[in-house]
């Protein structure tokens, strides 16, 4: 009886990037083994294994992520000093790739918008960067392969725009942030729609508050705002709360008009409308009544030249 020696090798692959010096295991990264046409995933922490292999084999691993094919390695033999070992390690580097994001304004012929804060996601692995935007509004990254989603803020911290991206290789990104540097334009009216001028303006914006007060023709405007969901908060003059809070959403520079029906310009003075009904009444009844009298007084005159 003969007997022969049937050592088998365990195959142990890991899948390592870089980010900024850091080693990052990277998971869910599909393996290929020919020429036994197995398969397999890495784990969490970036690691697969194929077991049971014959060592004097030559292999090719092909790692994918995305359905993406990111690189091929060929191993000639199992073996190490010629003998076959239990563990077989393989490291395979996941690649990176150069992104240049620029932001712009196009609310102002697409000028770059400088210090805004550009924040990156990889919506995988949850790999996460952030940057700021210097005068010609880029920032550049380096990131791993993979999708991923940005989001851009301006100083104060308010979002300006948000995207997804796929970066299988370098990648110019210009997003545009419609929002910023809007005009809004707020406009005061009384009852009969005339400008309400010397109205104090609050405009808020997240946490973020700008002042103003209405002029002749009853506008207030505010520059550089940052569109979106805001509120608008009128104070007539030496009052302390507020006679109107009106909310809205802005997507563009726009002109919001604001009816105080409560009050009627008279003579430069605002006049309650209540007020102004009643005075009104009062004098139309008497003009009436002035009427009636110099009818009655003029048909008395006629009927007596008459007689």
């Amino acid at each position: 009886m003969v007997y022969f020696a049937c050592n088998l090798t365990n195959l142990k692959i890991s899948v390592i990037g870089i980010v900024a010096g850091t080693e990052i295991q990277i998971p869910e990264v599909n393996l290929f083994l020919t020429p036994v046409n197995q398969t397999a995933k890495t784990n969490i922490t970036g690691t697969a294994i194929f077991h049971s292999l014959l060592p004097n084999v030559s292999y090719t691993i092909n790692a994918s992520r995305y359905n993406t094919l990111f690189n091929t390695t060929t191993i000639s033999t199992l073996l190490k000093n010629e003998t076959a070992i239990a563990w077989y390690n393989v490291t395979i580097n996941y690649p990176s790739f150069k992104l240049l994001v620029d932001v712009r304004n196009p609310n102002a012929n697409n000028e770059p918008i400088n210090n805004a804060t550009v924040e990156i996601q990889e919506i995988m692995t949850g790999l996460y960067y952030k940057g700021h935007t210097n005068e010609s509004g880029n920032v550049v990254f380096n990131l791993l392969l993979g999708k991923y989603k940005a989001e851009v803020y301006e100083e104060n911290g308010i979002e300006l725009n948000a995207t997804s991206f796929n970066l299988f290789e370098d990648k110019n990104l210009t997003i545009y942030c419609n929002l910023y540097g809007l005009v809004i334009n707020v406009k005061v009216v009384d009852y009969f729609g005339q400008p309400i001028p010397n109205v104090n303006v609050k405009l808020q914006r997240a946490h973020l508050a700008f002042l103003s007060q209405t002029q002749a023709d009853g506008s207030a405007t505010f520059t550089n705002i940052v569109g979106g969901d805001m509120q608008v908060y009128l104070y007539l003059a030496d009052q302390t709360h507020p006679c109107i809070v009106k909310t809205f959403s802005a997507k563009e520079s726009t002109t919001i008009v604001i009816k105080i029906e409560k009050y009627v310009v008279l003579a430069g003075f605002l006049v309650e409308t209540s007020q102004f009904t009643v005075a009104l009444i009062i004098i139309l009844t008497l003009t009436v009544f002035a009427m009636i009298e110099v009818y009655r007084r003029r048909r008395a005159r006629n009927l007596k030249g008459e007689s």
